[in-house]
């Protein structure tokens, strides 16, 4: 069981949600909190790169992406009595800019295998998304 789940687990809310669910908000935690260290690694690796200009969207969109999944993380970490409609929105904006980097990176994975990495992340975050929306 991950740390993050461990959390889920011994929070006073935990009997306020499913098993299903917690399992569902662990995953998608994990997800995102490997997707933000891995876009943040990959962006770094871009700029070492000797064609860094050409690279310079692609930067861009996995600091956006790394920003973004933390952010999402803080959020849906924080799931009391008045969670409300907070996950729907977050889950789609944390969708949204996966998706965007995952395409972006996915353009020039064949010649930069970190920004093959950071797509697969993405991809991973997409799923864990996926899952999620589906119980909520």
């Amino acid at each position: 069981m991950s740390t993050s789940r461990q959390a889920l687990v011994v929070h006073p809310a935990a009997p306020d949600m499913g098993e299903t669910e917690r399992t569902a908000l662990g995953d998608c935690i994990d997800a995102a909190l490997a997707c933000a260290q891995i876009c943040t690694s990959g962006a770094d690796s871009c700029l070492e790169e000797p064609a860094v200009a050409e690279l310079r969207s692609v930067i861009r969109a996995q600091q956006n992406c790394a920003s973004v999944c933390a952010a999402a993380v803080q959020i849906l970490s924080r799931f009391g009595s008045d969670f409300g409609n907070t996950p729907g929105s977050i889950l789609r904006i944390l969708s949204e800019w996966c998706s965007l980097c995952r395409e972006s990176c996915l353009e020039v994975a064949q010649f930069y295998p970190h920004c093959g990495i950071s797509a697969s992340a993405c991809e991973r975050v997409l799923d864990a998304v996926a899952a999620l929306t589906a119980l909520v």
